[in-house]
């Protein structure tokens, strides 16, 4: 018969030993469900690093059209066209801008002059700035009063409201610009930190009587 000389035998663990490895193995449970809590708390991406900053940037300039519209299509929610009722205006779209989305706007808008290091410089300015944009237009051939831009009312919300900071409304064509369609732009600063892991719902409610509801899963966001 062989025996295997190396072989040792073991001590029976003493109590010490006992506590400090029930320690060490709620330590590192504590440390994991710590991590998990931190993952679950965490929507999209910030503060950004450098390199997702310079990532977005290039994102900003490819030339490839259908790349940029798989990553815009997260960001941005259409309504159809309201083909019945008294109605006489038109809730396009709404689009939530993570800060990453931010840098790749900013680089979309400034392909002349525009380098990576003013890309970080713009982001640094505003790191954790997130906007909820709504378009509106106004129907084909309406003449009747435009009613005022703040009698259209926009809600922001998870488990409960959440307030901009800033709200701002941005005309992009009106009666006295001959460009065709009135419409204009609502435009909600929020600061990152309002938001938690989930779903973030969005209401728009309009003088002529809709109300437009969607939702945006902030977790499949960048």
């Amino acid at each position: 018969m062989i025996y295997n000389t190396n072989v040792r035998l073991r001590r029976p663990m003493s109590r010490n030993d006992r506590t400090c490895a029930c320690r060490v193995r709620i330590g590192a449970l504590g440390l994991s469900l710590c991590f998990l809590a931190s993952q679950n708390a965490v929507a999209f991406d910030y503060p950004l690093q450098e390199e997702q900053v310079r990532e977005g940037y290039f994102l900003g300039r490819t030339t490839d059209g259908e790349k940029l519209a798989d990553f815009y299509k997260q960001y941005v929610h259409y309504f159809p066209f309201p083909a019945r009722g008294p109605y006489y205006s038109y809730v396009e779209s709404v689009e939530f801008r993570t800060p990453y989305e931010l840098v790749v706007l900013r680089s979309r808008e400034k392909l002349n002059q525009y380098s990576a290091l003013e890309a970080d410089e713009d982001y640094r300015a505003h790191p954790n700035q997130v906007v909820v944009r709504v378009m509106i237009s106004f129907k084909l051939g309406y003449a009747g009063p435009i009613p005022p831009t703040n009698s259209f009312k926009v809600r922001v919300s998870q488990s409960d409201p959440i307030e901009p900071k800033q709200f701002h409304t941005e005309w992009l064509c009106n009666l006295w610009n001959d460009c065709g369609v009135t419409r204009f732009a609502i435009l909600l600063w929020f600061d990152a930190e309002q938001f938690e892991s989930g779903a973030a719902k969005i209401k728009i409610m309009t003088p002529d009587g809709q109300i437009l509801k969607t939702e945006f899963d902030l977790d499949k966001l960048t």
